[in-house]
């Protein structure tokens, strides 16, 4: 008895992907892109499957067609993930940080309100939790908009795009640390030891948030446990690079100051003395 020819569903692209199912995964994608050619995530997970299956051309001319889009739409914490992809792919590629500074210097110039960015004038349409999700991302990318252009080159080419996997501790508190991170993509749980050695859970954050920013400026050592809940990617900026960097550039360390203050009401430090505080 023959069966049925079953197409592959975008549905069950995680599954496929999984059992390293690359053709079907290709083809179901490849599907739902006829019905929407458009659809940004569709077109980031094509770009990923390339990569798995070696195509790294193809994958590399996606991976900086969609970084210019996340760059002129001021999402530049997105661009510079997918520019660290390709530079994984293809290390030659070296003029993309110069690239980057390039288009997020053009997209300050554009001096856009973010709401015009989310394209929710004259009609709001995103979902509240979605538009919020995406305000916090873009307030979060301004940080890499303060910045010179050639300084700018500088701090990009010193950034890493580090990738954690469920349960992967990410900094311990106490430890001694020096990296700034913000979150990309995935969540993570930040917990605290009590006084009676039990580990509190104090948030959840998530893509736009940051963590780690006083082990940068200070050197001290973190006042929490970072933890990935699920898959995360982050990018890291560690205190040598801007210490490096600061040393030809010092306005690059009260930008970074003015920054931090600005948002303190939403560190991991805030959360903590909260915490304590309730």
């Amino acid at each position: 008895m023959r069966f049925p020819f079953s197409k592959p569903k975008i549905e069950d692209l995680d599954h496929y992907i999984a059992r390293k199912e690359y053709d079907k995964a290709l083809a179901a994608v490849g599907d739902a892109l006829k019905k929407n050619p458009q659809q940004f995530n569709l077109l980031l997970r094509q770009a990923d499957i390339l990569a798995l299956v070696g195509d790294r051309s193809h994958a590399v001319g996606m991976y900086r067609d969609l970084a210019k889009r996340y760059a002129r739409d001021g999402f530049y914490a997105k661009a510079i993930a997918l520019y660290k992809k390709v530079l994984r792919l293809d290390p030659s590629q070296e003029d993309v940080h110069e690239e980057l500074a390039r288009l997020i210097e053009e997209d300050q110039k554009s001096r856009r309100p973010i709401e015009m960015r989310l394209g929710l004038r004259p009609v709001p349409s995103a979902p509240l939790e979605e538009t919020a999700q995406h305000l916090k991302e873009l307030q979060a990318s301004q940080l890499f908009g303060q910045f010179d252009r050639k300084t700018l080159e500088q701090i990009l080419s010193s950034t890493s795009l580090r990738s954690y996997r469920d349960g992967d501790v990410i900094v311990r508190e106490g430890a001694i640390g020096s990296s700034l991170f913000l979150i990309v993509s995935g969540h993570v749980t930040v917990s605290t030891e009590a006084e009676d050695g039990r580990r509190v859970f104090l948030a959840e954050l998530g893509p736009g948030d940051f963590f780690g920013e006083v082990s940068l400026l200070t050197g001290k050592p973190r006042t929490a446990t970072i933890e990935a809940k699920g898959h995360v990617a982050a990018i890291e900026l560690d205190k040598q690079s801007v210490d490096r960097i600061a040393g030809q550039h010092p306005h690059v360390r009260k930008i970074l100051e003015e920054f931090y203050t600005r948002r303190a009401h939403e560190t991991v430090e805030a959360i903590i003395r909260k915490r304590r505080q309730d």
